[in-house]
């Protein structure tokens, strides 16, 4: 099961992380373009915090999604040690 689930644990991961990587790039951007094509304060002010919101979801999955990968997998190598002592305690007697 270890062989399967991780390699596909690491594809996912890391679509996951890039797509949230370029999709900041692409929204902050579009703000950026906005920003300065249009010079309105009004629109700065209207989305300024959506803005943040959006980054600060983007960056969660970018940076949680690794992280959880790393858990699940020290939890995947933990269970087979745990697995594994009793058949090993068993062999020194």
């Amino acid at each position: 099961m270890e062989a399967t689930t991780l390699p596909w644990l690491d594809a996912v991961v890391g679509t996951i992380a890039g797509t949230a990587i370029g999709l900041l790039v692409v929204v902050n951007g579009l703000f950026v373009i906005n920003v300065i094509v249009g010079r309105n304060h009004r629109f700065v002010d209207r989305w300024t915090r959506t803005l943040l919101l959006t980054d600060a979801a983007l960056l969660f999955a970018a940076i949680g999604a690794p992280a959880a990968a790393i858990a699940i997998k020290l939890g995947a190598r933990g269970v087979t040690i745990v697995a594994s002592a009793p058949a090993k305690l068993m062999l020194v007697k």
